[in-house]
């Protein structure tokens, strides 16, 4: 019996076994004069999250010895001209591992200390060696061309028909000389990351077509014929839906539970395979109008949210205005707690109303793209995924975009963000399809890249069809159903997910707390009204209970002079 157990040991040793890949290790090291980490490198991180889940952002004056010890590839990110430290060079050089280098400062390190390079203003036309494609972006660049021997060029600039190389590959090793990565032309960067990681890239492109700002005071007869014409074209719409309308000039708020028409159609349109986005709660904040408001961003200080819209809130200060970095910390501490708890209310708001009017959202679209870091740390809670865009600058609501493909960026704590790419229907424009296939054409020079667009359902049936039909036109496109993706989102009270394209929902609130929402008034005028419903509810009762107690008395008295 023991040699039994010894031969199908040894067997089960000599068995071959599956070996799953690690994900590699990756360090974004950057020269900046920012303390806080700049929006560039937070879209970096996002690119590189593509391809690894285990990255470090760190600015190079804090590297060590042990920083790059057990990196797989280093990234470095010149954002400003500067001389590299020491102990940086030394590192990268001790680590041996291939190297990105981006932006400023690259011949400092050795790999690169042979290139030729030239700062160039008005850089717009751009050639893509993969693709063979050559494209201009509306807006021009200052970029860095190089020149060298031995060099593979994957993406070159032109200039009056000579192209001069701007990204390059010597060895394990690639240099970009298009450093401004919030700008369209980073996508050439973008690219090159799956020759950089050696990762193949999966065939073909996924899209998805949302309907925006569907809120109470939208047309039920046109989302119901636009959605129902996309549904009849087999595309898995997304549903973006706002709870509450706030009308800019009265006041007046609607809830979509009054709306019984419209609540109607997107069940129906539901129930038929769209999926649905909670889409913020009122989509506005102080007296804006709702689709046209933020919500998780005060516009008119350029700050987080920290009061409701009654208050007035308090003014920001920057790190600068600290003796330390303690002090600081100190000081956000109590404003990052309010911040959490308007969000926290508005998402489950926003959540439970959706839910008790029989829909199933199952992803999270910021209004106006718009949010803090702390406050997407705060949605991560409760969604798994970010649809549309993301604001990479925690101090200014105007830094924001998306990645090309599918990714995780670490500032989203976690959530899934699905890009939105190629835009949407302007009706301010004479032909707004083509300004949708100039986006589509450039988010096609990147490979795997997701083809994210929106429509707003008030515009009518004129250009669902063409819309449609040019994101169709893509070699290898499919539709992105959310269903089929494993999303997840809760509340304290509330979980939904899917199986099987199927919904999985669990409420845990009482019947009494589902329905209350419909009895709360919408507006100041129907406040005031129920105000003075209650007044005179209590006046009556007190002058019952005074009048049933006079009666009383007075048979008491009754019996007294009898007896």
């Amino acid at each position: 019996m023991r040699y039994k157990i010894w031969f199908f040991s040894l067997l089960l040793l000599l068995l071959p076994s599956t070996v799953h890949a690690a994900t590699p290790t990756v360090a974004i090291v950057y020269s900046s004069t920012s303390i806080e980490i700049p929006p560039e490198v937070y879209k970096l991180e996002a690119l590189v999250s593509r391809f690894s889940n285990e990255i470090m952002m760190v600015r190079d004056i804090d590297v060590d010895t042990e920083t790059l010890a057990q990196v797989d590839s280093v990234l470095y990110y010149g954002l400003s001209t500067t001389s590299i430290p020491d102990i940086v060079r030394e590192e990268i050089e001790a680590a041996d591992v291939p190297v990105y280098a981006i932006g400023h400062n690259a011949t400092q390190l050795t790999m690169f200390a042979q290139l030729d390079m030239s700062r160039v203003a008005g850089a717009s036309q751009f050639y893509q060696s993969r693709t063979d494609e050559t494209v201009t972006f509306p807006l021009a660049d200052v970029i860095t061309t190089v020149e060298g021997d031995a060099l593979f060029v994957h993406a070159s600039l032109m200039r009056n028909g000579k192209a001069t190389a701007v990204i390059v590959q010597t060895g394990p090793h690639f240099y970009a000389g298009i450093d401004n990565l919030l700008s369209p032309s980073s996508i050439l960067l973008a690219d090159t990351l799956f020759d950089f990681f050696s990762v193949e890239a999966n065939d073909g492109h996924t899209g998805y077509l949302r309907l925006e700002d569907i809120n109470p005071s939208s047309d039920p007869a046109l989302v119901e014929a636009v959605g129902n014409r996309l549904l009849d074209r087999g595309v898995p719409i997304l549903l973006a839906v706002i709870p509450v309308y706030t009308d800019e000039e009265s006041g007046q708020r609607i809830q979509l539970s009054d709306r019984k028409e419209l609540v109607d159609v997107l069940r129906q349109l539901e129930a038929r395979g769209a999926s649905v986005l909670a889409h913020g709660y009122t989509h506005q904040y102080r007296s804006s109008e709702t689709g046209e408001g933020f919500e998780f961003w005060d516009v008119e200080n350029n700050q987080p949210v920290f009061v409701p819209s009654t208050e007035n809130p308090p003014q920001l200060l920057g790190r600068e205005a600290f003796p330390s970095e303690e002090a600081y910390l100190t000081y956000l501490e109590p404003l990052l707690e309010d911040e959490a708890n308007y969000i926290r209310t508005k998402l489950t708001r926003s959540i439970h109303e959706l839910v008790s009017l029989g829909l199933h959202p199952l992803g999270f679209e910021a209004p106006h793209y718009t949010m803090s870091h702390s406050g997407y740390a705060v949605t991560a809670e409760q969604f798994t995924n970010v649809f549309g865009q993301v604001q990479w600058s925690n101090t200014n609501w105007e830094v924001m975009g998306a990645t090309p493909f599918v990714s995780k960026p670490a500032l989203l704590d976690g959530m899934t963000l699905y890009p939105e790419t190629i835009g949407y229907i302007r009706t301010d424009i004479p032909r707004p399809i083509d300004e949708m296939r100039r986006a589509l054409n450039e988010t096609l020079l990147v490979r795997e890249s997701m083809l994210g667009a929106f429509y707003h359902p008030y515009i009518g049936m004129e250009y669902v069809d063409d819309v449609v039909d040019l994101m169709e036109s893509v070699p290898g496109f499919k539709w992105l159903d959310l269903r089929a993706q494993n999303e997840r989102v809760m509340t304290e009270d509330v979980s939904i997910r899917t199986n099987d394209a199927r919904f999985i929902l669990q409420d845990e609130r009482n019947f009494f707390m589902k329905q209350f929402h419909t009895f709360l008034p919408t507006s100041f005028f129907e406040r005031m009204l129920m105000g003075l419903a209650l007044i005179t509810f209590f006046a009556v009762m007190a002058f019952l209970t005074y009048t049933l107690y006079l009666r009383s008395q007075r048979k008491q008295r009754l019996f007294k002079e009898r007896d």
